[in-house]
């Protein structure tokens, strides 16, 4: 998807910080180690005998905004 929206001058953005890292121009996403706290923090309540069902839904709180400038200049 990277290497399409390169070849043809697209401005693109994506979800996870990776797709900038390796030539995306904007990445706007959830911070996959906030998530992975939760789920670690999740994974303890369970094993200390909480009930999945009585745990509550947890939406992402934390977002990351990522930019490659190097995309950029070439784009502009």
């Amino acid at each position: 998807m990277v290497q399409l929206a390169a070849r043809y001058a697209v401005p693109a953005i994506y979800q996870q910080r990776e797709f900038v890292e390796i030539g995306g121009l904007v990445g706007y996403g959830i911070n996959f180690v906030d998530q992975y706290r939760k789920l670690g923090d999740y994974a303890a309540r369970i094993l200390k005998g909480a009930k999945p069902a009585d745990l509550p839904i947890q939406q992402p709180t934390k977002f990351e905004l990522t930019f490659n400038l190097k995309t950029a200049k070439t784009l502009a």
